[in-house]
């Protein structure tokens, strides 16, 4: 589409506080609070945002933007880096339609420049609806919905750009500052899936935040770009995206995508598709007296190969693993931050539940979290069959509800990871009225959740 980046880049500048819908802004609050809480609780319970914090802070950088968890300062594109990794680290971030993790690409470029600009709740609440508004659209446009047939990991692709309009919006960007924003973030975009379940898989959301951050700070000194980006001769589109939906993200705007199709908050810190597993194993564990009498588990999934992992070689990789979390749901009863120990995963139990598996992947069933569906047998040594089906967790976007207060308590347990209880109950406090902040109350979330563990 010709002029199509000047056209998008005028509807995103032309989008302010005053076309958020009540809706939208409560959306905007419980994303906030999930991104705080799950990028605290990440900080610690894991080990790779203690190593890219580490080689972070060796740089020396001015001391600028806080980094969650560790106690220091750095500069705002760095502290994007280390706290887009840590929110994302424990795959414990909301999920959206199609998939994607747009908290952690894009909240983290808010929290750095609340530090270094003088702008309140409300609008880092716009930043933030603008920011996952981009990316849904850009997701929805590409048309690459199906686990089968995605090459890149979402985020790495798309997040970039959407950081650089969050950023953009806060830094008070016109629309040709936007357009040349855009042409040096879409240079930053790319990320492979091969690295799901690995120490990377975290830094294709800390990266993609941070270089958006990037690029809209240089994008406000002056640094060009090719202003039409997306469909220009070799640019975004022609590159990742050739049959790109123009059209459709031009309805960029309210009710937004955060509303309409919405989001799904996680309830399990697991790869998104794991969650269906979980859900029939915690329902067919219900009608188990005996767990130790499970003589078999029948497995019936969509076709999606990266999380078919018999035997995942670390904790870590079983949050991309439909038999661990089957199994880890049948034995313990739940799945949790610890569920993904080594010490778990390694446990004899779990080695000898994990025999007992057979997946069965089926090619005819859909492998978009939105179509998916999962059924689970489970045959007990008297030959009792328990079967139970998932076609959508609680809290997802044609799932249950989540139960009044649930994710009230996930922030809670997330935040208690490092926080104390004042801390914890002042974070939940500034969150849940993030659109009526000054400038130094969104600073004092940032000096809250940067306190290391005491």
């Amino acid at each position: 589409m010709e002029n199509f980046t000047k056209k998008i880049s005028e509807i995103i500048v032309g989008t302010t506080s005053k076309d958020l819908t009540p809706t939208s802004i409560e959306k905007a609050r419980q994303l906030f609070l999930d991104g705080i809480a799950v990028a605290v609780a990440g900080s610690i319970k894991e080990e790779p945002p203690s190593i890219l914090a580490a080689h972070i802070k060796s740089k020396g950088a001015k001391e600028i933007s806080s980094v969650i968890g560790f106690g220091f300062k750095t500069h705002p594109v760095d502290a994007a880096y280390i706290n887009g990794g840590s929110m994302h680290v424990l795959d414990y971030e909301p999920m959206w339609s199609p998939a994607n993790h747009a908290i952690s690409t894009n909240l983290p470029a808010i929290l750095s420049l609340s530090e270094t600009l003088d702008f309140n709740g409300l609008e880092a609440a716009t930043a933030l609806v603008k920011g996952t508004e981009t990316q849904g659209w850009i997701r929805q446009g590409s048309g690459d919905y199906d686990a089968k047939s995605i090459k890149n990991h979402p985020p790495g692709l798309v997040g970039p750009l959407s950081s650089c309009v969050a950023a953009g919006h806060v830094l008070g960007f016109d629309a040709e500052t936007q357009r040349h924003a855009f042409g040096i973030a879409a240079s930053r975009c790319g990320a492979l899936n091969a690295n799901a379940g690995t120490m990377v898989k975290m830094t294709h959301c800390g990266i993609g935040v941070s270089m958006g951050l990037d690029a809209a700070m240089l994008a406000s000194n002056g640094f060009t770009a090719n202003p039409d980006i997306f469909e220009c001769e070799k640019g975004y589109v022609a590159m990742y995206m050739p049959k790109f939906d123009y059209e459709g993200m031009l309805k960029f705007g309210p009710p937004f995508r955060l509303v309409d199709p919405g989001y799904s908050i996680k309830m399990f810190p697991s790869q998104f598709g794991t969650h269906f597993v979980i859900t029939a194993a915690l329902e067919a564990r219900k009608q188990i007296d005996d767990i130790s009498k499970i003589k078999e588990i029948n497995l019936t999934t969509p076709g999606m190969e990266y999380v078919n992992r018999p035997a995942p070689h670390q904790g870590l990789a079983g949050k991309f693993s439909f038999q661990y979390t089957t199994c880890a749901a049948l034995l313990d009863g739940e799945v949790v931050i610890d569920t993904f120990e080594d010490e778990r995963r390694f446990a004899p139990d779990m080695e000898a539940m994990l025999k007992k598996v057979t997946l069965t992947q089926d090619p005819d069933r859909p492998g978009r979290f939105e179509e998916e569906v999962v059924d689970l047998e489970v045959v007990l040594e008297d030959g009792t069959k328990i079967v139970t089906r998932c076609d959508g967790p609680k809290g997802s976007w044609h799932g249950e509800p989540l139960e009044p207060g649930a994710h009230e308590a996930k922030v809670r347990m997330c935040l208690d990871c490092r926080l104390n209880e004042r801390d914890r109950e002042r974070i939940i406090e500034l969150g849940n009225n993030l659109e009526q902040l000054e400038n130094k109350d969104l600073r004092e979330v940032m000096a809250i959740a940067s306190k290391p563990k005491s």
